[in-house]
């Protein structure tokens, strides 16, 4: 059980007797100076009267893990570890060294957690789908409250790298783009691939049916666009699981944007959820009727936009938190996928090769199963669907 003492939480493991017995304590005070981790936890005794009888609370954690163990692991440990390489990381924690962010704790004199350990423990909890508060908390040698303020502090950090790490490409880094789809696709024109993914989350307590998705379990949906190497040019995190596709990019910024993103050379391309625009070419829909020409432009295309599935594939694989969520702030969780996709982007997407294999996170929520949910997907108005005529042209010409 836990004790929240002026925004402090202590976690109380008593045993009175062989049998274990527990008891509700009262309040305690606090007794913890949060800002100075580098106590020696070890050491750390409390006394708490109860009915005669004296508890002494302790927690056992590893001491010095940054310095004596991260230190001393080879590259491909300390990329299995924290899912980047140690080159990014450490530029990570340059970076985040000398951002006001770290520089304002210093005020004060007071020894605080080095920014070599705030970087090191967000990847640790984003890195790892078993990694709880309570975990990295002790691996590291901190509180969790301490750590709470660890996550928010290095989100906020990363969050104010995004505008240049996930934004619109170049006019040459679209001509790279289209350069490769052209050759190594036979299709021509295409700068990127849009389409959403669902970030598992645990039942919300306000409004939970609005976050059941169609495959029935509660989530957080994540829209994005990659380029050829499964880079994201555009993310737009945080509607809830039960919205549709089409709806999510009807009032994301890039449906407003696509004529200076595309211009009159360059699209995306999107599955059969999203309109056929001038700037979105999406697939024939099968009514049973396709023509031939018709199928081989779908099956092209399919071959084309499977980069952004892969890229949400090594993106979960990666941070493996994204396979299911479990906290609670929702505002919280939607910065931190926000905030894995700006590392992602940073990453080597070979590095997937040394991490665990993928996990399947779209099975059914056992507390959703058999319900009837109403699912808002119907009520979306079909744009005008202004690309159809491109569309063929482009399949005539993959026909020639």
């Amino acid at each position: 059980m836990a004790h929240v003492v002026d925004d402090r939480i202590v976690e109380l493991e008593l045993a009175s007797s062989d049998e274990e017995d527990f008891y509700l304590l009262p309040p305690l005070p606090p007794i913890l100076n949060e800002d100075n981790v580098e106590e020696d936890y070890n050491e750390l005794q409390i006394f708490h009267p109860i009915l005669g009888m004296i508890q002494r609370i302790e927690h056992v954690r590893i001491h010095n893990y940054v310095e004596n163990v991260i230190r001393n692991y080879n590259n491909i440990d300390f990329i299995m570890h924290f899912r980047l390489s140690r080159e990014v990381a450490y530029h990570l924690i340059d970076q985040f060294h000398v951002s006001e962010i770290f520089t304002s704790l210093q005020e004060g004199g007071r020894l605080k957690v080095t920014a070599e350990k705030h970087i090191l423990c967000y990847l640790c909890f984003v890195g790892h789908e078993s990694a709880g508060y309570r975990d990295v908390a002790d691996r590291f040698g901190i509180t969790i409250s301490v750590l709470h303020k660890i996550i928010t502090r290095v989100t906020d950090f990363i969050m104010s790298l995004a505008p240049n790490i996930i934004r619109y490409p170049t006019a040459d880094e679209k001509e790279e783009t289209a350069f490769y789809y052209r050759y190594e696709k036979e299709f021509p024109g295409v700068i990127g691939a849009i389409d959403g993914s669902h970030i598992r989350v645990d039942k919300p307590i306000e409004d939970p049916n609005s976050y059941i998705n169609r495959k029935q379990y509660f989530s957080l949906h994540l829209q994005g666009v990659v380029n050829h190497n499964m880079k994201f040019i555009d993310v737009f995190v945080g509607y809830l699981g039960s919205v549709h596709d089409a709806r999510v990019f009807r009032n994301s910024p890039i449906r407003n944007d696509l004529r200076e993103l595309c211009g009159d050379n360059y699209y995306l391309l999107g599955d059969s959820a999203y309109p056929c625009l001038k700037q979105l070419i999406v697939p024939y829909r099968d009514n049973g009727h396709l023509t031939r020409a018709q199928r081989n432009f779908n099956q092209k295309l399919s071959s084309c936009r499977v980069v952004i599935e892969n890229a949400f594939g090594c993106l979960k694989q990666r941070f493996r938190q994204l396979y299911h969520f479990k906290l609670r702030d929702i505002i919280r969780m939607v910065r931190i996928i926000h905030a894995c996709c700006v590392l992602h982007n940073m990453a080597n997407a070979r590095e997937v090769e040394y991490f665990e294999a993928p996990m399947e996170d779209e099975y059914p929520d056992i507390e959703v199963q058999g319900q009837h949910i109403e699912q808002r997907i119907n009520e979306i108005p079909r744009e005008n669907e202004t690309g159809i005529h491109i569309r063929d042209e482009i399949c005539r010409q993959l026909n020639i």
